[in-house]
């Protein structure tokens, strides 16, 4: 039977495969790129501002999921409304926020990237609000642990 336990583990594999698919992209990225261009009929000029988009992108892309690996390590570990949950949840939204401002830079070459710099600074936004429930959830947590 299905349970919360067996989807926080699942959750765990996605982002460790996801983590190793950032990781052998960047590696085949310079065989991609080209390979989309031609696909897509753009001018091979593009190329090189594609690959740094997505080199600059990887890195808080990468750091991201680490941080939710690490996240759903603690809450495996029942360790839901903690500090560290806190530093995790304010880290992947700064990361969101860095992806959206080097998308919407990237824009300005190819407008789709304006398009998902919108998503991923939305989702930078929903994530502060959930670090902020998060060190709500923690006071009102602390506060009931002193009260007899």
């Amino acid at each position: 039977m299905w349970n919360p336990n067996r989807s926080v583990i699942l959750s765990s594999i996605c982002t460790k495969a996801a983590i190793a698919l950032v990781i052998i992209s960047a590696f085949a990225m310079p065989y991609l790129i080209p390979t989309y261009v031609n696909y897509t009929g753009k001018t091979p000029e593009i190329i090189p501002s594609l690959l740094i988009t997505v080199y600059a992108c990887a890195l808080p892309g990468l750091v991201s999921l680490i941080c939710l690996d690490r996240l759903l390590a603690n809450i495996r570990r029942e360790e839901v409304f903690a500090e560290k949950n806190v530093k995790l949840l304010r880290a992947l939204s700064w990361c969101s926020f860095v992806v959206s401002a080097i998308l919407f830079i990237s824009g300005f070459y190819y407008i789709l990237f304006v398009i998902i710099a919108v998503c991923a600074a939305f989702l930078g936004l929903i994530l502060r609000v959930i670090k902020n429930v998060f060190e709500r959830a923690i006071l009102i947590k602390q506060e009931n642990d002193f009260t007899i």
